[in-house]
């Protein structure tokens, strides 16, 4: 599944809010111009709430000024981890199959000081072999895995919180049916952004988390074999 086609469902999204939040605003213009004269308190009132939406939503519109140009490449992070384990880990831990004292047809006429130190070579090598896969290929592995699994996460977040705002707006909308409900209109707007705010500066901040821990595990893999063992000394 390729992340192109929810980050078109995105921009769908945000264009489908801006349409309607222009709706809106075309609605409550035209009740408006029929306000009598006692009612101005119904003006003052939409022209503050009004305000502050413009602010909240001017945020919700920067906030997605860089997103989009880089939505990551979650694939690409899956084949490299896969590519680490089945192409660098396995195939070197497969050797340990011939690093054994069976296999070794040298050592059933060498004797002496010289052959017991290349025997006693063996299992450091084989330790060295199995390190590659478990200390640093399955590492690099989970790591990129895992910052595979939280840039899909994120996204799908990301239209979460969108449909979750385009709710409001439809709250929005039913409350410009009437004069005395269209104050509500920007408040329940700008509630709305809020809520959606939060959950995608929530969703940037486990994002932020998951690298973290993903470039600690990277760093933790040079904790396994530092120094390649000599087979014989």
């Amino acid at each position: 599944m390729l992340i192109e086609p929810i980050i078109n469902q995105i921009v769908a999204l945000l264009q489908k809010i801006q349409d309607k939040i222009d709706w809106i605003a075309a609605k409550i213009n035209r009740v408006l111009s029929y306000v009598p004269g006692f009612l101005s308190w119904v003006v003052d009132k939409v022209k503050a709430g009004w305000d502050l939406m413009v602010q909240k939503l001017a945020e919700f519109w920067m906030w997605f000024v860089d997103k989009l140009s880089y939505a990551g490449n979650p694939w690409m992070l899956t084949g490299a981890a896969e590519a680490w384990v089945a192409r660098v880990g396995s195939p070197v831990s497969k050797i340990n199959d011939t690093l054994s004292d069976a296999s070794f047809s040298v050592d059933d006429e060498w004797v002496g000081r010289a052959a017991n130190q290349y025997k006693q070579g063996l299992e450091p090598q084989r330790r060295a072999n199995t390190s590659v896969l478990s200390d640093f290929a399955q590492n690099f592995g989970s790591a990129l895995n895992a910052m595979s699994g939280a840039i899909w996460a994120f996204w799908i977040g990301v239209i979460i919180a969108i449909v979750t705002l385009i709710g409001g707006l439809a709250g929005a909308a039913a409350a410009t049916g009437t004069i005395v409900g269209i104050p509500a209109a920007p408040v329940i707007i700008c509630a709305a952004v809020i809520v959606c705010l939060v959950s995608l500066g929530g969703g940037v901040g486990v994002l932020y988390l998951t690298a973290g821990a993903a470039r600690t595990t990277l760093a933790s893999a040079s904790a396994g074999i530092s120094a390649w063992p000599k087979l014989a000394l």
